[in-house]
């Protein structure tokens, strides 16, 4: 039986974290040790905005000890993510490269939406009853320090994902320049609070279905600690009286009271919101997340809950507020993934990119909700303003850079190079190029063309549209984005009509 050992490490804004687990197949994942540092990273950011260098030397002092636990315990493989405090300091780099010098780690910054659909993949292969909250109606309150997200799945995927800037810390840190004015500091907060959250929720969450919601962050283990002292019965869930009605007083005694009374207030609030009747805390982190996402890589465990349709029901939430026509964009979404899968010896791109060219095909023309006479550039700003769950930043502005180019005019890599590497502009030269051959299938949009026969032959790649409608508009611009796609991948596109319904097609082929 094969074991792995991996090291999760994160460098939060309030603590250094590492966890040593064992994987298998047969047994899945053990957490055997856990190792924390605290770190008042985030206060100091807050306020100075970048990190000092004493700061620095400590982290790095801090890693080297974790070094040396990775080689007690065998560690095989290991990697290490700086979470949100780290993305607001203006320094960041240079703090990073001292890291991976003096303690030979490379520390990553993950983007807030890859922080919490990591999260989210490890709730959903930790918790049993995941799939059947979700179904029913599940808001996920994800609280780090900085800030908090809130994800609401519906009828099983993922409907839409809203970050608010009031993270426990972040509400202390602000509120101890009010210390000297203050009466109550349990109003103050709730005061600061409700503004954000009320506005949230009337234009998000009303008449919304929310029977659960599940709460995780980096303080949930101290929360649980408060609650389990106050509440002898409880097993990680909660009814909405008991967790509203829940005192205060005894968390003045504890030394993190700064920083969990602002984010049980917070969550009450949110809960009072919801008006669901369970409460789960969950004690999942960003360790356990990495852990998960590992294992998934490695074929050791797998998540139940398929969350790349996650992410594509996110764009099409996005697509659905600004306006766009969705059955045109789920027909030229069906003929780029054809074109795509039949020329994969040409693109030699992957799945990930697969999924990067659905988002840009559902987001294209979401712009023109603003102004149609500058589409493109209005969707390449919507796309780089909206946080999509499940792609990094770096694949958010490939996603955006195709959608903008969407025309004739393409830039060479030194006119965009501040934004994209080599490798990144060739993706979406690619891409771009099966999106402008496929919208152009769908040009009026009237869906024309609902089946297709996408094969390679020597000299060219045949398109064989089974259609009883006139596609004279679409043939006629097809030949103009034909001489893009011969350009990127060296093969003629052409496409034919055969007079055939689909319906007949499909009878054909049983």
């Amino acid at each position: 039986m094969a074991i792995t050992t991996y090291a999760a490490i994160t460098v939060d804004s309030s603590e250094l974290a590492m966890k040593v687990y064992e994987m298998s197949r047969p047994h899945g994942i053990k957490e055997i040790t856990h190792v924390r540092h605290r770190l008042s990273l985030g206060s100091e950011i807050f306020t100075t905005g970048q990190i000092s260098y004493r700061t620095m030397s400590e982290i790095c002092r801090v890693l080297e000890d974790f070094k040396k636990v990775m080689e007690e315990y065998k560690v095989s493989a290991y990697h290490a993510f700086a979470t949100d405090a780290f993305r607001d300091a203006s320094n960041k780099l240079v703090v990073l490269d001292q890291i991976k010098l003096q303690a030979n780690i490379k520390v990553r910054i993950l983007s807030n939406s890859e922080e919490r659909f990591l999260c989210y993949k490890a709730i959903s292969m930790n918790e049993k009853a995941f799939e059947h909250m979700i179904n029913e109606g599940a808001l996920i309150v994800d609280m780090s320090a900085g800030s908090v997200q809130l994800s609401l799945f519906s009828e099983g995927a993922l409907s839409f994902t809203q970050k608010l800037k009031l993270g426990a810390s972040r509400i202390s840190e602000l509120l101890h320049t009010l210390e000297p004015e203050m009466f109550s500091y349990h109003e103050l907060i709730s005061e600061y609070i409700d503004k954000d959250l009320t506005t949230f929720f009337q234009l998000y969450l009303q008449d919304k279905e929310i029977h659960h919601t599940i709460v995780m962050g980096t303080k949930i283990p101290e929360i649980t600690y408060r609650v389990m002292e106050w509440d002898k019965d409880f097993t990680g869930v909660m009814s909405r009286s008991k967790f509203t009605n829940m005192k205060l007083s005894p968390l003045l005694k504890s030394e993190q009271s700064e920083v969990v009374i602002p984010a049980i207030l917070l969550f009450k609030k949110i809960v009072s919101l919801t008006e669901c009747d369970d409460i789960y805390l969950s004690s999942t982190d960003l360790c356990d997340s990495m852990a998960a996402e590992y294992a998934e890589k490695k074929n050791i465990r797998k998540p139940k809950h398929d969350f790349t349709e996650d992410i594509i029901a996110t764009a099409k939430n996005i697509a659905r507020r600004y306006g766009v026509d969705m059955a045109h964009v789920e027909n030229v979404s069906y003929l780029a993934t054809e074109i795509f899968d039949s020329i994969r010896k040409l693109h030699g791109l992957g799945k990930r990119e697969r999924l990067l060219l659905q988002i840009g095909v559902i987001l294209h023309s979401c712009g023109a909700y603003i102004n149609m006479c500058q589409t493109r550039e209005n969707s390449y700003k919507i796309i780089m303003s909206t946080e999509i769950i499940g792609i990094s930043h770096q694949e958010r502005v490939i996603v955006a850079n195709i959608v903008r180019y969407n025309s004739e005019f393409f830039p060479t890599y030194e006119d965009i190079e501040d934004e994209i590497t080599r490798d990144d502009y060739i993706t979406i030269v690619k891409l771009c190029a099966l999106l402008r051959l496929a919208n152009v299938l769908d040009k009026s949009n009237k869906q024309k063309i609902k089946c297709v026969r996408v094969s390679l032959r020597e000299n060219s790649l045949q398109i064989v549209a089974h259609t009883m409608a006139d596609i004279t508009l679409e043939t006629g611009l097809f030949h103009q984005k034909a001489d893009v796609f011969e350009e990127v991948f060296g093969i003629r596109p052409v496409i034919k009509k055969r007079r055939q319904t689909p319906e007949a097609l499909a009878q054909k082929t049983k």
